[in-house]
């Protein structure tokens, strides 16, 4: 059977605004369910930064000891609303997550930081990437790499911030003062240099609440 041209373009118009409509469709119908992945994988990473790793239920946990506000900081010269998540940590303390963005070697890489009451010490951290190098700069969302980060201090003994250095060649062979920095992945250069940038640029502007935090805490310590 012979089909005229008209057909044929008829036909193939029908074929593809079906084959349309059903994946608009269904791309709405799965947005629900992808946006409480991302929540989901959010509240776990900020979790893991703050120490708890392997939660049950992340969503459930999260609700009972993470609190949201926002703060204002300088960006630029300009005043921005900027989210803090305060968590409850195991010894009733708490600690300052706070979400970090950057740029690695072929695309953006993120995390998040958790401070102790402290506003110096570093609870924990957790990255990620979109497309590093695999088994080169994407070593940076491993545990191995970013276990690192605890204990680490963002300020001097004179109170000035030092952020966190990721050292080329390990932090034993460089003069690099053990408490503010970490060994960078081997073979990842530009990824570890892009964290690092990531991290001192992201804190910066919350120097100001770190400072509060830590006068905070002194005045409770001395009552």
């Amino acid at each position: 059977m012979k089909f005229s041209n008209t057909y044929i373009f008829v036909f193939t118009t029908i074929v593809v605004l079906i084959c349309a409509t059903i994946l608009t469709l269904a791309s709405v119908g799965l947005q629900p369910f992808q946006r409480a992945n991302r929540q989901k994988e959010r509240m776990t990473q900020i979790l893991t930064a703050s120490g708890y790793k392997s939660v049950e239920d992340p969503i459930q946990f999260y609700n009972t000891v993470a609190e949201e506000s926002e703060v204002e900081v300088l960006i630029n010269g300009k005043k921005e609303q900027r989210q803090v998540i305060k968590v409850k940590l195991r010894d009733n303390s708490y600690c300052y997550v706070f979400s970090l963005k950057g740029k690695g070697l072929w695309g953006p890489i993120w995390g998040y930081i958790a401070i102790r009451e402290d506003g110096n010490t570093v609870q924990g951290a957790v990255f990620d990437h979109k497309s590093e190098t695999p088994g080169l700069g994407d070593e940076i969302n491993t545990e191995r790499f970013y276990s690192q980060f605890e204990g680490k201090q963002l300020f001097d003994q004179l109170g000035v911030f030092q952020s966190i250095k990721v050292v080329k060649g390990g932090v034993a062979n460089s003069n690099v003062n053990p408490n503010h920095g970490v060994d960078a992945i081997s073979g990842g250069t530009i990824t570890s240099q892009g964290l690092e940038t990531m991290i001192a640029k992201e804190l910066e502007p919350y120097i100001p609440l770190l400072i509060q935090i830590n006068k905070k805490e002194r005045s409770l310590t001395e009552k």
